[in-house]
């Protein structure tokens, strides 16, 4: 599965997120990289929201790495409450929520709304109307796919290996195939009536910082000789590298959707890839499959982390997993009959499979714990698969083309169709819908 390298990798780039101005909790604090320390006053507005039955079944049932986890010594449920500890370093410092004895609580406003807080759709062709979805085009792509290890190149001539040209095929860049799915998609959610906007629209980082502007945090996160610098240490300027496109470029990301776009849905495009060896000689693999992604699935070293385990507590206490379930749920059904691919499947603790789909897996991802809505990320196909590879690299077109002697529709037009028909399948089936006397007119 990608990025299980680099997220080791980052796992352990933990750094303190001291500065000039710190306070006396940020020395006590245990974050992710460029994490922020929490603040836990943020909860209050949820005390007496969740009954304890509705706690432990999320808890249990999602959030924990696996179905009968042993208990953390950092969360304590009671009979009345739960106690959190707020810093790892001082375990003493506890925040304590309590749960109420009603079981349809009403808890704080919140600034997403579900299928079932929609006023009623107009008509069956516009099941999305009013809804405001975020798409975000995975990793960067441009200049950056080589960085970001998301280019791939196998040349039908080996000898052109070197030279990294082919006649008529190139390197494909899950970057910037995306962003063309993207493109697409927003069309599609439109025309169903929804508002889609796209927190990129260009090969480019949303982060106005770059990899130089790491160097000093990754500097502090390892072990580097005196006077290392980007250009001298090629372990200092991954390190600063992975800080900049897998921590700070997703963080940036948040910050745009939970700040300005403020939808009520976040679509986050991927495409998959399998190990493929030797980057100079890379090998084309037989797997090929599709699944998607809701937050959850954490173990006891993110749990560990004090602002992880904050935003565990975020979400679950605003409700994205029901929501982000049932979605899922159904856009996965849609997907898997549009590409007629399998579900993937995890054989590591990293990820847990819901009970209710095989293709629908909990993980704990950066842009699944930080954005602050349902999220729903997909990784359909895999692109070091000899045919995605090939489908990918003919671009999109429109109708059908012969590709490895099959007709093949466009990779780029199959995905977004299938996200924007499983979402608005979603919405058609848990929306109240006009009746056809009393539907407002139509422009």
């Amino acid at each position: 599965m990608k990025r299980l390298l680099f997220l080791a990798t980052l796992s352990a780039l933990v750094w303190t997120g001291k500065s000039q101005t710190a306070v006396v909790t940020d020395s006590l604090a245990h974050l992710s990289p460029l994490g922020e320390t929490p603040d836990w006053s943020r909860l209050d507005p949820y005390q007496h929201t969740i009954t304890k039955a509705a706690f432990l079944h999320q808890w249990e049932s999602n959030y924990r790495d696996k179905e009968g986890s042993a208990p953390t010594p950092l969360v304590t449920v009671l009979e009345d409450r739960v106690r959190i500890v707020k810093q790892f370093k001082r375990p003493d410092d506890v925040y304590e929520l309590r749960f109420s004895e009603s079981p349809n609580p009403s808890g704080p406003s919140r600034t997403w709304r579900g299928a079932q807080d929609l006023p009623p759709y107009p008509s069956p062709e516009r099941p999305l109307e009013g809804l405001r979805i975020a798409i975000d085009p995975g990793h960067i792509g441009g200049e950056w796919a080589k960085m970001e290890h998301r280019w791939l190149f196998i040349p039908k001539d080996p000898a052109a290996v070197a030279s990294q040209s082919s006649p008529g095929s190139g390197p494909v860049a899950e970057g910037d195939s995306v962003l063309l799915v993207a493109k697409l998609l927003q069309a599609k959610l439109a025309h169903l009536g929804a508002t889609a906007m796209l927190v990129r629209s260009q090969p480019l980082p949303v982060t106005a910082k770059r990899p130089r502007d790491f160097v000093e945090k990754a500097r502090a996160s390892g072990n580097f000789p005196p006077g290392a610098t980007m250009e001298n240490n090629a372990a200092l300027a991954s390190a600063a590298e992975r800080l900049f496109y897998l921590s700070d470029e997703i963080r940036a990301r948040s910050r745009k959707i939970n700040d300005k776009l403020k939808p009520d849905l976040a679509l986050c495009l991927h495409i998959n890839a399998e190990p493929w060896g030797d980057p100079l000689k890379p090998q084309f693999v037989a797997a090929n499959h599709v699944h998607l992604l809701i937050n959850g699935c954490y173990s006891d070293a993110e749990i560990a982390f004090d602002d992880q385990r904050f935003e565990l507590f975020l979400r679950l206490l605003q409700g994205f997993h029901p929501e982000e379930v049932a979605m899922a749920t159904t856009v996965a059904t849609v997907m898997a009959e549009a590409t007629g691919l399998p579900s993937y499947a995890y054989t590591g603790p990293n990820a847990r499979r819901t009970q209710i789909s095989e293709y629908v897996w909990s993980r704990n991802l950066l842009a699944t714990r930080l954005y602050a809505c349902p999220v729903l990320f997909f990784e359909p196909y895999v692109m070091n698969n000899e045919v995605v590879y090939s489908r990918m690299q003919a671009g999109h077109y429109q109708g059908v083309r012969e590709i490895l002697g099959m007709p093949r529709p466009s990779i780029y037009e199959e995905y977004a169709a299938a996200v924007a028909n499983g979402v608005s399948a979603h919405f058609r089936n848990h929306r109240r819908q006009f009746p056809k006397d009393s539907a407002p007119a139509q422009p």
